[in-house]
């Protein structure tokens, strides 16, 4: 039998007898792991942080956010804290729907025009056979065709309506293109497949006291950096990174697909020509204004989301009805606190002592130690400001040496 074939017990026992040494899984686990993906033959956990009091258009949440780095939960606290006392972020939605492509070759038979004609046709026929879609309020909207030479390019869109829609919008793409397949001076379908370009938009705005960040200077540093992010690539890509640490452990955390978003986000960020920064800081009248605009092609139901325990956790803290404007608001936010935190902590103390503080939670957990001997030197690394292992080794010694 094949890899892929095999049980993943029985895979697992094989790697094992190829002399690679394998975790520990629970039978139960295995097998539910088994279901949603190829190969499995154990799993990689990732710790689930929250941010407390995320205020977006007047509601509270709790967030969850998938990642093993500590000072992205804390960095999207302390944002979220300062917007809380400043109203909180509005934010809006739109999702119109996700972008297909269909492409095919032609010969000189073929008449665009008259294809054209056809297209309310062929969407009428499309949103028939996917009626469930429609029921939930998606399906097809629009289909446009461009033609340069022998090739022909249809867009077509579709609402997902509350889904992420990537199988969905595939398996209507390959329904419309085999009803082209037959058309005149068609010669062979290319492809047709969805594309990732941006095309569902939220923008999170905030309107902050200066007080609230540290005063006016501050305020106008953060903005200045922000005006050097709009023109210096090597600041854009790294002030986006910090945009997208918040972005992305709530996508893990609940089962959206952060790979289409950060192709997305990529694109959007160079949409004027240059990259540059997806965020934009101005001091106006006693007040930092910051907006947050990103492609967020997200769902609520579908993929694996419907599959995992450990993603309807996530959406019991986010809230069971939570719709996927609704989601797309609250990601936004996040993104938009956790470049605030970042902004802030660069213009006032520097980024590196608070990342290391937290940081050094993770050295200590690679000492053999009890947790009380941890936490002595964490403690010992934040007050001498050594935060690496072998200063962690050090303190340990020193405090067994000194009991």
């Amino acid at each position: 039998m094949k890899f892929y074939e095999l049980t993943p017990e029985k895979r697992r026992d094989y790697l094992i007898s190829q002399g690679i040494d394998l975790d520990d899984i629970d039978e139960i686990t295995l097998h539910e792991l088994d279901s949603l993906s190829e190969n499995v033959i154990g799993q990689l956990r990732f710790p689930v942080g929250v941010v407390q009091n995320l205020l977006v258009n007047g509601k509270s949440y709790l967030v969850p956010l998938a990642t093993e780095e500590p000072s992205v939960v804390a960095a999207a606290n302390h944002g979220a804290s300062i917007f809380a006392k400043n109203g909180g972020v509005t934010a809006a939605s739109k999702r119109t729907g996700i972008y297909g492509q269909i492409t095919l070759q032609v010969d000189t038979k073929f008449d665009a025009s008259e294809l054209s004609q056809l297209f309310p046709i062929i969407i009428e026929q499309a949103n028939s056979q996917f009626a469930s879609l429609v029921k939930h309020g998606g399906g097809v909207r629009q289909i446009d065709l461009q033609q340069k030479d022998d090739l022909v390019m249809l867009r077509v869109l579709v609402d997902p309506a509350e889904s992420m829609g990537a199988n969905r919008v595939n398996s209507i793409l390959e329904f419309i293109a085999n009803k082209l397949a037959t058309f005149p001076g068609v010669v062979d379908k290319l492809f047709a497949i969805l594309s990732n370009y941006p095309s569902q938009f939220t923008k999170a705005q905030v309107e902050l006291d200066v007080a609230t960040v540290g005063g006016v200077k501050v305020a106008e540093r953060i903005a200045l950096l922000s005006k050097i992010g709009q023109n210096d690539p090597f600041r854009a890509v790294t002030n986006n990174k910090g945009i997208m640490n918040g972005v992305d452990a709530v996508l893990l955390a609940t089962g959206n697909d952060a790979r289409a978003v950060e192709v997305a986000c990529g694109v959007w960020a160079s949409e004027k020509g240059k990259y540059s920064s997806l965020s934009q800081w101005d001091v106006k009248d006693d007040k930092l204004i910051g907006s947050l605009t990103i492609p967020l092609a997200i769902g609520t139901v579908g993929g694996s989301i419907n599959s995992r325990t450990d993603v309807k956790q996530s959406y019991r803290l986010l809230g069971q009805d939570i719709t996927s404007s609704e989601l797309a608001n609250v990601i936004a936010a996040v993104g938009l606190a956790n470049n605030l935190a970042a902004l802030l902590a660069i213009s006032t103390t520097g980024i590196q002592a608070g990342h290391m503080k937290l940081q050094a939670k993770n050295t200590v957990a690679n000492l053999t130690a009890t947790s009380r001997e941890k936490e002595q030197v964490r403690q010992m690394m934040i007050d001498k400001k050594e935060y690496s292992l072998a200063a962690a080794e050090q303190f340990l010694r020193q405090i067994r040496e000194g009991q």
